[in-house]
């Protein structure tokens, strides 16, 4: 892997602090640095501080590279340190290496005692100034390559997770995060909708056009979830497969999630989809259903739900919203009348007083 040898480097050094500043502090500040020690290792800024609370402040400001710890003026409080410094780097790797000579002499410090709490190397403040910054330097490039491989890593969840051609969440994100919304449900915090859509005879644009174009139509979809707004906040939206798709919406009224399934439809009817010579307007049919806070049936029952309605808004002529609210007992075979959602009455008295 290639490193970048040029990219500067910020060191917070935590050490006592006096007017000259400590040994390591002195070193990197003495002015013939650069001048005496011919290393690739550019140095951005150099910060020093005292005591734990001040380290920890300002790496939580400057985001350092390597941190060094004089082990000989913080202690047994250097470890505590390492520790806390692991727990605020997040997504974030910084090289801590412990410096000391006291300590290593008399014992009280190890390096298997220094890689168990988290640091990256103990060095021996008696090393010469070329090894001292070949150990730094090594520990930075460790740093850097840890950063790569945890992005690699995040990009890789991220596909892991994400539906490649709408950009939506995949089935198996969708599933993972789902039970964490019924969960919120079944413990009151909230009642929870799902919404289940697909686009009226798509087939014939496989047939009319081709299979590229039906794929571009089906990412543009996605799309205009993501970033039309129309979801709002705390929305999960997912490809559910072919040109279906889901929403979970964690509401406090069946109302907020009717009127998120209206917006998309709107959405859709309004758009023109071209690709290549083709041009395209299209319809959907959508399913609502919905469970009160307090929840406790089966969670596929919503979906099974929300897929009733969906194929109730087909058969009765497409391009449509049907939905139901799901109490027990159901009879999924025949929803009546109990069950389902009538739009006019769950909008009524807001009407009347917009008209009044």
């Amino acid at each position: 892997m290639k490193m970048d040898q040029n990219r500067a480097t910020k060191i917070l050094v935590a050490e006592a602090t006096s007017k000259e500043g400590g040994p390591i502090a002195r070193f990197f500040m003495a002015a013939s640095f650069h001048d005496n020690l011919d290393f690739p290792l550019a140095i951005e800024a150099v910060h020093v501080a005292e005591g734990s609370s001040e380290v920890l402040s300002v790496f939580q400001t400057e985001h350092p590279d390597v941190v060094i710890i004089n082990v000989d003026d913080l202690g047994e409080e250097a470890f505590r340190l390492c520790k806390a410094i692991r727990l605020l780097e997040k997504d974030r790797h910084s090289g801590i290496i412990f410096y000391s000579e006291r300590a290593i002499a008399s014992d009280r410090v190890n390096l298997d005692k220094v890689l168990e709490c988290g640091a990256d190397d103990l060095i021996d403040t008696r090393v010469g100034d070329h090894e001292l910054l070949a150990r730094i330097h090594s520990v930075y490039r460790f740093k850097l390559m840890t950063d790569r491989l945890r992005t690699a890593n995040h990009r890789l969840k991220q596909l892991s997770l994400t539906d490649e051609l709408t950009g939506l969440s995949n089935m198996r994100s969708f599933n993972i995060e789902y039970q964490k919304l019924i969960k919120n449900c079944r413990d009151g915090k909230n009642g929870l909708g799902l919404i289940m859509f697909d686009l009226d005879r798509f087939k014939s644009i496989n047939d009319t056009a081709n299979h590229l174009v039906g794929s571009f139509v089906i990412s543009e979809i996605g799309h205009l979830m993501r970033f039309s707004g129309v979801l709002g906040e705390g929305a999960l939206a997912a490809r559910y497969g072919g040109d279906e798709y889901i929403i979970a919406v964690p509401a406090e009224h069946v109302k907020a999630v009717w009127q998120i399934a209206e917006k998309v439809h709107d959405l859709i009817l309004r758009s023109v989809f071209k690709k290549e010579n083709f041009s395209f307007k299209l319809t959907a049919s959508f399913g609502v259903a919905w469970v009160d806070p307090g929840f406790d049936g089966k969670s596929d029952d919503l979906i099974r739900s929300a897929d009733l309605m969906l194929y109730r808004s087909k058969h009765k002529g497409r391009n449509q919203i049907n939905g139901l609210i799901l109490r027990y007992p159901i009879n999924f075979e025949d929803i009546g009348a109990p069950h389902l959602l009538d739009k006019d009455e769950l909008f009524g008295p807001e009407k009347l007083k917009k008209n009044a």
